[in-house]
């Protein structure tokens, strides 16, 4: 991520953020990947965000299965 102060972060990014890094946290929790646990999570770091996007990122996830596969990732951007 580019060096941005918080405050110029737009708040959708800031909502899409703190639910893809609580996903990553429950997913090495090996906790269920669901609307609520992201909730409390968000909730327990002191985030306050926009009721939609726990909500998509949570129906987004059922039935995926989130792996951490070095092999798999293509960290090869322009060609």
């Amino acid at each position: 991520m580019a060096e941005v102060a918080a405050a110029e972060v737009p708040q959708a990014e800031k909502d899409e953020l703190f639910c893809a890094y609580a996903a990553m946290i429950l997913k090495d929790s090996e906790l269920e990947l669901s609307e609520e646990n992201l909730n409390k999570l968000i909730k327990a770091s002191g985030g306050s965000i926009d009721s939609f996007f726990p909500s998509l990122f949570a129906k987004m996830l059922v039935g995926k299965v989130v792996e951490e596969e070095e092999e798999d990732v293509d960290f090869d951007l322009f060609g």
